[in-house]
C-alpha cells in the first residue's frame, strides 16, 4: 500500500485489519518461544486469545475482504457500503473486545477449557466485556447477511469492472459467462485491463 492511492473501502478496511490482527496475533506467538513465559501461559486464556488473533486475523477478516471484493463479479450487484462499513466495524471492534481482554486473563492465570471460573479481582468485569464482544460479533454477522439478501436483489449494478482493477477476471462481465470470454484478451503485461484501457500507454 505504501505509496498508492488507497481508497477505504469495506474490503480494503477488512485487508488492513487483517495485517493489524494477524501481526499481533504473530507477536504473541512469539512469546511461547520464550520459556518463561510459556510456563506461566500455557494452557490458559492467554492461548485462547493468540489463537483467535491467529485465526481471525489469518483467515476470517482476510475472507470477508474476498467477499466484499468479489461479490460484484459473481452476482452482478454491489454490496452496500454503508451497510459494508457497519459490518466492519462492529466485527472490528467486537473481536478485540472478545479476545484482546483474554491475554490480560491468561497472564493472570485463568484456564482454558473451564465452564467457570473463580471469583477473583477484574475477572468477571473482563469475561463480561469478552461476552460482550462475542454478542456484537454475532450481531456484524447479521448486517453482513442482511447486506448479501438486499443486494442481491436491489443491489446497484456492478459493471464488469466496478475496481477499476488490472487483471483479467474483470475483463468480462459480471457474473461471467461459463466460458469466461468472447475472445482471449491479449496479454502483453502484468496489467493487461490497464493496457487495453490506454493503448497510448502511460502509468496509473
Amino acid at each position: 500500500m505504501w505509496g498508492g492511492s488507497i481508497r477505504f473501502t469495506t474490503s480494503m478496511l477488512f485487508a488492513i485489519a487483517f495485517l493489524f490482527t494477524f501481526t499481533i496475533g504473530g507477536l504473541s506467538g512469539v512469546t511461547f518461544a520464550t520459556v518463561p513465559i510459556d510456563w506461566q501461559v500455557t494452557d490458559t486464556y492467554y492461548v485462547v486469545a493468540h489463537m483467535h488473533y491467529v485465526l481471525f486475523g489469518g483467515t476470517l477478516f482476510g475472507v470477508m475482504a474476498g467477499i466484499y471484493y468479489w461479490f460484484p463479479k459473481m452476482s452482478g450487484r454491489m454490496l452496500s457500503e454503508r451497510w459494508g462499513k457497519l459490518h466492519f466495524w462492529l466485527m472490528f471492534i467486537g473481536f478485540h473486545m472478545t479476545f484482546f481482554v483474554q491475554h490480560i486473563l491468561g497472564l493472570d492465570g485463568m484456564p482454558r477449557r473451564v465452564y467457570t471460573y473463580p471469583d477473583k479481582p477484574g475477572w468477571a468485569v473482563m469475561n463480561m466485556i469478552s461476552t460482550v464482544g462475542a454478542f456484537v460479533i454475532g450481531i456484524s454477522v447479521l448486517v453482513l447477511l442482511a447486506n448479501i439478501v438486499i443486494s442481491r436483489r436491489s443491489g446497484a449494478a456492478a459493471g464488469d469492472n466496478p475496481w477499476n482493477a488490472w487483471t483479467l477476471e474483470w475483463a468480462t462481465s459480471s457474473p461471467p459467462p461459463e466460458h469466461n470470454f468472447e475472445t482471449v484478451p491479449p496479454v502483453r503485461s502484468p496489467r493487461p485491463l490497464w493496457d487495453l484501457a490506454h493503448p497510448a500507454g502511460g502509468r496509473s
